[in-house]
């Protein structure tokens, strides 16, 4: 559990330092949560749930970790935040969950990180050209985290 949530506070520093201005977490169904990082002052992970605090401990956001389609930073689409938004700097990742590849289009980013939920750096696949599959066969079935420059996306393997 610690290393889940140090894994996640570091990825809150690196990204934190390239000036983008909120952390957005969108579930599986519903609206995009934003929430300002100079707001945050600690995220809590669970076995079920990821918690957002301020720096008072005042709760910012709660969602259950299965139905985390994604975690990023920037800026909250200007949309519903139903659907993604395709564009240059909006990547897909599909399908979800799988079996054998995952399929990233628009990734705008040089490599891809797949890490377990403990933190643990997995697999790191050159990323190239607008559509790219990685091979996941050889990861055990369960939930994973990709990282994509500054985005986190959790996918399933089945």
């Amino acid at each position: 559990m610690k290393r889940k949530l140090i894994f996640i506070s570091l990825l809150f520093v690196a990204i934190a330092t390239m000036a983008d201005t909120s952390l957005i977490i969108q579930p599986l169904n519903g609206q995009e949560q934003a929430n300002a990082l100079a707001q945050i002052g600690y995220v809590k992970v669970m076995p079920d749930s990821l918690f957002v605090f301020s720096h008072s401990n005042f709760l910012l956001s709660k969602v259950a970790i299965k139905d985390v389609r994604y975690i990023r930073y920037g800026e909250p689409n200007e949309d519903t935040g139903i659907d993604d938004v395709q564009s240059s700097t909006t990547c897909r990742v599909y399908p979800n969950p799988t079996q054998d590849m995952l399929i990233i289009d628009n990734a705008n980013c040089d490599k891809a990180y797949i890490f377990d939920l403990n933190g643990h750096l997995l697999q790191t696949t050159p990323i190239s050209g607008e559509r790219t599959s990685i091979n996941v066969t050889s990861l055990p079935q369960g939930d994973y985290l990709l990282l994509l420059n500054n985005q986190t996306i959790k996918f399933i393997k089945q």
